[in-house]
Formats: C-alpha cells, sequence, structure tokens
C-alpha cells in the first residue's frame, strides 16, 4: 500500500516516524510503501530462519540481519528490510542515512505473508538481485517450499523433503527443508 506521492529522499526516509504500529515501511524509488505487520507464523519462521544462517555466519565471519535497511538504488532512492539478509563480508553502516547498509545483501531472505502478492515478491527479488544479491530465497511456510533466486535468472523451487544448500555463496551452509518448516 503506497501512501506518499511526494518523492523522498534517503534523508527524508530516515527521518520518518511512523505511528502505526501497524505497518513496517520500505523506500521504493523514493515513494514510502507500508506493508501490514506480519503475523505469528512468519515471525516464527523469521526466527527459524535467522535462527539457521545465522550459526552458519558465526562460524564464518559473516553477518546475519533481520528488517535491517538496505540501501538497493540511489536515485531515485530505495531501501528494502529484507526479513532475514546475510553479508557474507560485513560492510559499515556508520555514516549512511538511518545506518542503512549500502548495497544488497549476499543473500536476501523473503518469508511470504498472505498479504504478499506475485507482483510484490517479484519486484523485490528483481531488486534485490539488480542491487547485487547473490542469491534471493523466497520461503513458502504454507506450501512448505524454498525458491531460490540466482543473478542469471535462473531459479529453482525445492520442496520440503530436499536440502537447502549455500551453493558458491554460503559454502558449507545447508539445512534439511524439513527440519526447518518442522520448527514452525
Amino acid at each position: 500500500m503506497t501512501i506518499a506521492t511526494e518523492l523522498l529522499t534517503l534523508e527524508q526516509y530516515a527521518s520518518h516516524v511512523d505511528t502505526d504500529g501497524r505497518y513496517v515501511t520500505d523506500l521504493v524509488r523514493g515513494v514510502l510503501v507500508r506493508e501490514a505487520r506480519s503475523g505469528d507464523v512468519h515471525g516464527a519462521m523469521q526466527i527459524e530462519v535467522g535462527r539457521v544462517v545465522g550459526n552458519w555466519a558465526r562460524a564464518h565471519g559473516a553477518r546475519v540481519t533481520a528488517e535491517s535497511g538496505y540501501i538497493l538504488e540511489e536515485d531515485p532512492p530505495t531501501v528494502r528490510g529484507p526479513d532475514v539478509a546475510v553479508v557474507v563480508v560485513p560492510r559499515s553502516s556508520v555514516g549512511q542515512p538511518g545506518r542503512w547498509i549500502r548495497g544488497a545483501p549476499d543473500v536476501a531472505i523473503e518469508i511470504l505473508s498472505p498479504s504478499d502478492t506475485s507482483s510484490d515478491i517479484q519486484e523485490k527479488t528483481l531488486e534485490y538481485l539488480a542491487a547485487g544479491a547473490r542469491r534471493v530465497w523466497i520461503v513458502d511456510p504454507r506450501a512448505r517450499t524454498v525458491t531460490v533466486f540466482r543473478p542469471d535468472g535462473t531459479a529453482r523451487v525445492l520442496r520440503q523433503t530436499e536440502t537447502l544448500d549455500g551453493e558458491d555463496v554460503l559454502a558449507g551452509f545447508s539445512v534439511p527443508l524439513e527440519e526447518l518448516f518442522g520448527a514452525v
């Protein structure tokens, strides 16, 4: 749901205060976009995904964030907050508006909510990849699948009986999806 008609700068967005706790916001091509706050299944899945990638990250010197801002585009500005993100070589956010990280995370992970549309998810996926993400994982708790998108345009849908691995981006990472979805 879009709520602004005037394009915002990164600095204006950084100073924006949303007084309605029912929404989270992104900045998409200068426009403030509100999304309904997620429910319990989404939150539980976010914690579980964060836990499994966080264990890998701790052992490999990488960093995991949840809903932290990434500046994907400068003009017009786009700031997205993936549900979970992995940055293999940590970058500093010091001096950035909102203390957001410039550029996409190495792996952007979005967890589907009932309010998500396929167009919204496709738009986010393409933005992450265009900004330099090396993988985008779309986690669907209802279908119990994870779709892995790559910059070369290929994608693979993994079912609950399969194992998600980090390929060459998160070398050595793997988790059986039965384990991942079984916790939620």
